[in-house]
């Protein structure tokens, strides 16, 4: 809530009050010669009524650091989420506070927001779930109730640690990640997957995956743990 819209109301207000003072007070209707026989009644008693009245009109504005804080309170999901996606970046271990490995209770503490269930498998042992926030659009897998990847959809706006993201052509993708992307077509786009397979030993059980359209652009991606990051389907 902003502070003005609440000033221009006490303000109304105000206005209002006094002209309800003004027409309602028969002191205030009085001809010259009524006030000049008892001048005392209309010099001073219309105006200390308005003046209490505006004093008690006015009174809100000095509640307004609470009112700002209660109004923060109300939306602890947006004001948090902001600041958490504000900064964060896609890595093959995680995406911000996010990591691989994460129990779903882990998961949605680190993030602060709650995961919807969108779907799981027959079995039951993997599920999708959905960052409930506007800020981004996450999918997160989770198997046997560890988060095993993160998908990064369409209207998200994150970027990798290298800069690459949504929107980033192939030729991007391969000066960003040379020497690392593994190509292979993409029925489902007429576009190709694009694997960034890291260098660093320790990080061998991760994966990048960028999906491309048939423009060579990237409209999704995902990091995550082999091979679960490759599936196209995601929980099968």
């Amino acid at each position: 809530m902003k502070r003005l819209p609440l000033i221009g109301s006490v303000t109304l207000v105000s206005g209002l009050l006094l002209s309800l003072t003004i027409v309602n007070n028969p002191a205030a209707q009085e001809t010259p010669a009524q006030i000049s026989r008892d001048s005392s009644q209309a010099s001073q008693t219309p105006v200390r009524y308005t003046l209490r009245l505006l004093e008690v009109a006015a009174r809100p504005l000095t509640y307004f650091p609470t009112m700002e804080r209660a109004v923060a309170a109300s939306y602890p999901e947006t004001l948090k989420t902001d600041v958490i996606f504000e900064a964060a970046e896609v890595t093959l271990v995680g995406v911000g506070p996010l990591r691989i490995g994460m129990t779903l209770e882990e998961a949605t503490n680190a993030l602060g927001l709650p995961l919807i269930p969108l779907g799981r498998n027959l079995s039951g042992e993997c599920a999708h779930y959905q960052a409930d926030t506007k800020a981004q659009t996450l999918g997160v897998m989770v198997v046997d109730n560890r988060v095993i990847r993160v998908d990064v959809w369409p209207g998200s706006t994150l970027p990798t640690v290298s800069g690459a993201k949504i929107g980033s052509s192939e030729t991007e993708i391969m000066d960003l990640y040379p020497g690392q992307i593994e190509v292979k077509p993409n029925p489902y786009t007429q576009g190709k997957f694009l694997t960034l397979i890291p260098n660093d030993p320790e990080l061998s059980l991760y994966r990048l995956v960028f999906e491309t359209d048939a423009e060579d652009k990237v409209i999704q991606y995902r990091t995550g743990q082999f091979p679960a990051v490759t599936w196209p389907d995601g929980c099968v």
